[in-house]
């Protein structure tokens, strides 16, 4: 073969394997960022981001949850089991290998439907029962401050306080390294200090960072939890840092450089109690970072909020402690039963189990019982906020539209859903739909919002 025939037939070759790749990647792309797609095909699919709602979709009135949902309903009659019965859609064959539902209406308690309430993996609906211990345990106001301090002159120590949701620069509602560095700077500048040597103490949380239980898969659905990181604890790839301590005690430092004040040495160390205290920036609220944290499904938050809950209950800042705490608080709430296990305290977890009978009366607290009240921002509100904003799109399912408010929870072979609606002719329902040794996981969403958008249009009375 002439030479000039061979470099052309190779440079043939090379377009079309460049073509085949080009269509490889732009496939992968476009499914990966359909949520169901990867949670489908990805090992851990508790979904952070959303998509925005289909192209003309108008948010329902009914999209901010009032603030005492039941106020109006209390003469409202229950809706009867085999209405809602009807209403259950039918699960392809297949589709998963275990599944339970459980229903009650939250005004009296009673149960209407009781299939299959035993121990499952639950997996992020466990977030609202860790949101309702950390609620319980630290209340609605409280806030978490991240601090620099002054062991010694020359020395400034930044110290995590446990803020799930520090970030680097200056963001509204939230703090951040730059508002806390140029307070320090301002502070040091007064004391005629430019030169210090930068220590970071993370220990007011203590164990491994990382769960025993959680593969490296995971990194993608959590970070190590510190009591101090910025961002979530994620690199600009979305994948957990793994110093996230150390990253934000050199972003620290930038932020200082830039301020002025020149940073000689980063190192950890741990802050004398009785530091003098040069700067604070503070977390928002309790309330607010369990609505942030439920909304969004968003692992490390709950993990850093568990974690407080324990050292606020005399318990160590380190897993067993945070699950220790959330397992008392629950039993003395009444929300347990025999067979239950909790192994952390977001559901990434595959050794949890717990049952959607104890879902349902944590539901029926958040709605009946006053203190718990706060939680219901944090519900996702089906096809408009949150994990359900891409969810309910198909005429079978439109009427749980702004409807149905529900916890998700999504691992490879787990598909769960546990919130409220409230029905058409005005009948509170609480329900739990678990789904363990899900084969078709798309199929299994497709029956749980069917069923619930079934609720929610039926006069069940």
């Amino acid at each position: 073969m002439p030479k000039a025939v061979a470099r052309t037939a190779a440079r043939r070759a090379r377009t079309v394997v460049l073509v085949l790749l080009a269509v490889v990647v732009v496939a992968a792309t476009t499914l990966l960022a359909v949520p169901q797609w990867r949670a489908a095909v990805l090992p851990s699919a508790t979904v952070v981001r959303n998509s925005p709602p289909p192209v003309g979709y108008r948010a329902p009135v009914t999209a901010s949850p009032p603030a005492l949902p039941l106020d109006d309903l209390s003469q409202t009659p229950a809706p009867t089991a085999k209405a809602l019965l009807a209403g259950l859609a039918k699960l392809p064959k297949g589709a998963a290998g275990k599944t339970s539902v459980v229903v009650a209406d939250p005004q009296s308690g009673q149960i209407l439907i009781d299939r299959g309430d035993r121990p499952a993996v639950p997996a992020s609906t466990l977030k609202l029962l860790s949101a309702l211990v950390a609620q319980e345990t630290l209340g609605n106001d409280r806030r978490f401050a991240t601090t620099t301090v002054s062991p010694k002159a020359g020395t400034v120590v930044l110290r995590g306080g446990g803020d799930p949701l520090l970030h680097d620069a200056r963001t509204d509602g939230r703090a951040s390294l730059q508002q806390l560095a140029s307070s320090t700077a301002a502070e040091l500048a007064r004391a005629g200090t430019t030169r210090v040597k930068l220590g970071y103490d993370a220990t007011l949380f203590t164990g491994n960072p990382w769960h025993r239980h959680w593969t490296d898969n995971y990194r993608y659905s959590v970070a190590p939890i510190t009591a101090l990181m910025i961002d979530g604890g994620r690199t600009r790839t979305g994948e957990a840092d793994k110093n996230p301590a150390r990253t934000a005690a050199e972003k620290f430092a930038k932020r200082l450089t830039k301020a002025g004040v020149t940073v000689t040495a980063v190192t950890p160390m741990k802050a004398p109690d009785d530091s003098r205290e040069l700067a604070a920036v503070q977390s928002p609220s309790v309330e607010e970072l369990i609505a942030h944290a439920l909304q969004a499904s968003d692992n490390t938050a709950v993990e850093t909020l568990t974690r407080q809950a324990a050292l606020a209950s005399g318990q160590r800042g380190d897993f067993a402690g945070a699950s220790r705490t959330v397992t008392d608080t629950l039993r003395r709430l009444g929300l347990w039963a025999s067979g239950m296990v909790i192994d952390d305290t977001c559901g990434l977890s595959r050794e949890n189990r717990v049952t959607p009978g104890v879902l349902v009366k944590a539901v029926q607290l958040v709605l009946t019982e006053e203190r718990f009240r706060s939680l219901l921002e944090g519900f996702p509100v089906g096809g408009v906020t949150g994990t359900l904003t891409d969810r309910f799109d198909d005429a079978r399912e439109r009427a749980g539209r702004g409807v149905v408010r529900a916890k998700t929870g999504s691992l490879r072979d787990v598909t769960t859903l546990a919130g409220y609606l409230v029905t058409s002719d005005g009948a509170p329902v609480a329900f739990a739909l678990v789904a363990n040794q899900v084969s078709r996981p798309l199929a299994v969403r497709d029956w749980m919002d069917t069923t619930t958008a079934r609720w929610a249009a039926c006069g069940c009375g």
